[in-house]
């Protein structure tokens, strides 16, 4: 299976807000380990760089505007993402591509690797 967490950079420190993250760290988990595929570039990030603070209204054409960088963000075929914070435009996007959400707290750890371990037996 695969999972996404956002992450800030290759040091894969978790980045709190999932649609404003640089990047998905993208990992494959085989039931026992996980192993690192890559980072995927957030496009909704790219794209919204310059507009911190600002919180969209929850509607459709905004899901859609979502979705559309769920995809371009590779996301699609990623089985869960694990979450510290999630808009509701991010969150339907992320459903209406099958991603299942496992929201975690920052007492669950700053790293990719550290934060899945923890919630490894959610995954199985």
């Amino acid at each position: 299976m695969k999972i996404a967490v956002p992450v800030k950079d290759e040091s894969l420190e978790i980045f709190t807000r999932t649609g404003r993250a640089p990047y998905f760290a993208i990992f494959e988990f085989d039931g026992r380990e996980f192993k690192l595929l890559g980072l995927n570039e957030n496009t909704h990030a790219q794209e919204h760089d310059h507009e911190h603070g600002h919180q969209e209204e929850h509607t459709a054409d905004e899901v859609a505007h979502h979705h559309k960088h769920v995809k371009a963000s590779k996301l699609s075929g990623v089985d869960y993402i694990i979450v510290r914070a999630l808009g509701p435009n991010m969150e339907d996007a992320l459903r209406m591509e099958g991603v299942k959400i496992i929201k975690i707290s920052k007492k669950d750890g700053d790293k990719a690797d550290e934060v899945l371990e923890k919630i490894k037996e959610k995954l199985k």
